[in-house]
Order: C-alpha cells, then structure tokens, then sequence
C-alpha cells in the first residue's frame, strides 16, 4: 500500500510538473497565426511611414532662388539677366527641379533686346544648373518694336555660365528683313559670371 501511494504521489508530481513545463514551452514559443496576417504584420513594418507636409516642406519648394548674371558673345557684347528660380520639387538627395522666370536685357552693336523668358530648370547643391526655356523678345528700332518668340537653353558650373539663344523674328515685315539680315540664322551665344 505503501508502495501504491508512493508510485501515485510520483504520478500526480511528474503530471503536475509536466504540465507546468508545457504551460511554460506554450507562453514563450510565438502564437501560430494565420500567415496571411503575419505577411501583413511585417508589410506593416516595412512600409514607411507618411508624414504630413510641413511649413518648412513649403517654404523650401516656393522660396524663390534668384538668377543674377553678366555675360558678352556673339553677336550681343553685353547682356544681363535678372530672375528666380522656384516651385522645386526635389528630385534626389541634394537634387531639385524647378520653374525659373527671368528678363534679359542684350545690347549687339546696333541694337538692344529685351526678352521674357520662362522654363524648368535643374541643379544639384548650388554646384551646377541647367536652364531650359522658351518666351518673347521685343527690339525697339526707328520708333517702331520688332516681336521674336526665342528657345534658350543656358549651362552654369559654380559662377561660370553658358548660354545659347536662337531667336525668331515675328513682325513687323520690314523689321523682320532687317533682323534676317544682321543677325545670321538668329542663334546667339553667350559666356559670362552667374550668381
């Protein structure tokens, strides 16, 4: 009898403690779960978050950047260009792309222009930018205004600035004879400093 009850406390004891043992493996091994919501889980994890658009995030893609350069070439010996650049959107790390809007003022030999221009630019930290863009021009001559549409397109590293313009005269007639034949095909390049 003796030896009964010692086997059946051995039992009860070896139940007991195998069951706590199990009760122990179950707490610290991770649930089973349905797979699909463990994909969602780590997808959730993954993904980045959203954060909302501050005032900074504005300010900085509408803060205008200024366009400021002296240039000479052919056949303008001087001109200038005043102008910003603004509404960028960021394109990599230290890249941004933008709108500019610019005046120019050119002074060749025998005539001035003034021109109006709008385009995309693109630059990177402030160490280059590219300028490409489109608009009108207007050469007052003998008390009369000849009209061109022109496409400009203008390159600067660091200060240095390049710059092509092929311009088109529109009317009036006898101005438009006048500009065919002192300006060759209407393309005008220019080099200078940029701000």
């Amino acid at each position: 009898m003796k030896k009964e009850k010692f086997i059946s406390a051995v039992l009860i004891l070896l139940f007991i403690f195998t069951g706590s043992l199990f009760a122990q493996q179950a707490d610290n091994s991770p649930e089973q779960t349905n797979p699909e919501q463990t994909e969602k889980t780590e997808n959730k994890e993954e993904a980045p978050e959203k954060k909302p658009v501050s005032f900074d995030d504005v300010m900085e893609a509408i803060w205008p950047w200024p366009i400021l350069s002296l240039e000479s070439g052919y056949p303008e010996l001087f001109s200038f260009d005043i102008g910003i650049e603004t509404l960028f959107i960021p394109v990599g790390h230290e890249d941004r792309a933008g709108l500019y809007f610019c005046y120019s003022y050119g002074k060749s030999k025998n005539d001035s222009f003034h021109r109006f221009s709008t385009g995309a630019a693109y630059g990177f930290m402030g160490l280059f930018d590219v300028r490409v863009g489109l608009g009108v021009g207007l050469m007052p001559k003998n008390d009369d205004t000849l009209h061109t549409f022109f496409i400009e397109t203008s390159f600067r590293l660091f200060i240095l600035e390049i710059k092509a313009v092929y311009e088109r005269p529109r009317n009036p007639d006898n101005l438009v004879q006048y500009y065919n034949s002192t300006y060759d095909y209407g393309v005008k390049f220019k080099i200078g400093i940029s701000l």
